[in-house]
C-alpha cells in the first residue's frame, strides 16, 4: 500500500523523537541522583531541599497586565545549594515548571456558559542561581540566574463542548514548540526559619523568556511568530543541611 509506505518515515521519526526524549530524561535523572548522593557526603557547605509554590505565566501574545489570560497553577522542584561564604551561595536543581496561557473561546458548555481554553506548556528545568545574602542576619536573599528548560508537554486543553462556533483549536502543539528554551531569573527571598540541620525560605521570583519557544511546522513556511514566556512565582523552600 503506497499510503502505508509514505507514512513509514513519519512513524519512524516520531518513534525516534520519543525514544530520544526518554534517553535524555533518564540521563538527567541519573546525573541528579548521583550528584545529590555526592553532595550529601561532602560536608556542611552543601544543602539539599525541596521547593514548591504557585506560578502565574503568560506569553508575548498577550500583555503582562492581561490577568485573565494567565495560566495559574503549581510547580515543584529539588534544589542543591552551595554556601561559598556567609554572604554568597549558589543554587541548582531540577524543577517541574508549568507555563502557558488562557483565553476565551466561542464554545459553549453543557450549562450554556462560555468555555476557556488553557495552553499548557510544561518543562523539566535546571536553574543556576547566584544568591547574595544581606542584612546582619543574612536572612534577606537576592537571586539572579538562568533557567534551561526542556519541553515535554505542549497542548491546548478545554472542557467538553456542547455548542457554539465550529472553530477548531489544535489540541497538540508539540510540532510548533521548540524542545529547548532559556529564561532569566530574578528573585527576592527571606529565611523565615533556620536551625542547625534545616532552613525554611519563602521567595518571590520572576522568570523572563530569553528564547523564542515557537518553531515553524515546516521549513518552507516564512512567517515571524515570537512566543516567549514570563512567569511570576511564589515559593517555599525547605533545605536540609
Amino acid at each position: 500500500d503506497s499510503q502505508a509506505l509514505v507514512s513509514l518515515p513519519t512513524i519512524f521519526c516520531r518513534f525516534s523523537s520519543v525514544y530520544l526524549k526518554e534517553v535524555i530524561m533518564k540521563r538527567i535523572l541519573t546525573f541528579l541522583f548521583l550528584f545529590i548522593l555526592a553532595t550529601s557526603a561532602i560536608g556542611q557547605k552543601f544543602s539539599i531541599g525541596s521547593e514548591v509554590g504557585i506560578i502565574s505565566s503568560i506569553n508575548t501574545g498577550y500583555k503582562l497586565t492581561d490577568y485573565q489570560n494567565r495560566r495559574n497553577t503549581y510547580y515543584a522542584g529539588i534544589n542543591i545549594n552551595y554556601q561559598v561564604v556567609s554572604s554568597l551561595s549558589f543554587t541548582t536543581g531540577f524543577h517541574y515548571v508549568r507555563q502557558g496561557y488562557r483565553h476565551a473561546t466561542c464554545y459553549i458548555s453543557e450549562n450554556g456558559e462560555g468555555i476557556d481554553l488553557v495552553g499548557k506548556f510544561d518543562y523539566l528545568s535546571i536553574p543556576v542561581l547566584a544568591n547574595v545574602h544581606l542584612l546582619k542576619s543574612r536572612k534577606l536573599i537576592l537571586s539572579i540566574g538562568l533557567l534551561g528548560e526542556y519541553n515535554f508537554k505542549a497542548v491546548q486543553d478545554y472542557p467538553r463542548v456542547h455548542g457554539g462556533c465550529e472553530y477548531y483549536y489544535f489540541p497538540d502543539l508539540s510540532d510548533v514548540t521548540k524542545e529547548y528554551s532559556f529564561s532569566a531569573i530574578a528573585g527576592i527571598g527571606y529565611k523565615v526559619l533556620e536551625k542547625d540541620k534545616f532552613e525554611l525560605i519563602t521567595a518571590l521570583k520572576y522568570y523572563h523568556g530569553l528564547t523564542n519557544t515557537y518553531q515553524l511546522p515546516q521549513p518552507d513556511i516564512h512567517i515571524s511568530i515570537d512566543r516567549r514566556y514570563s512567569s511570576v512565582l511564589m515559593t517555599l523552600s525547605f533545605n536540609y543541611k
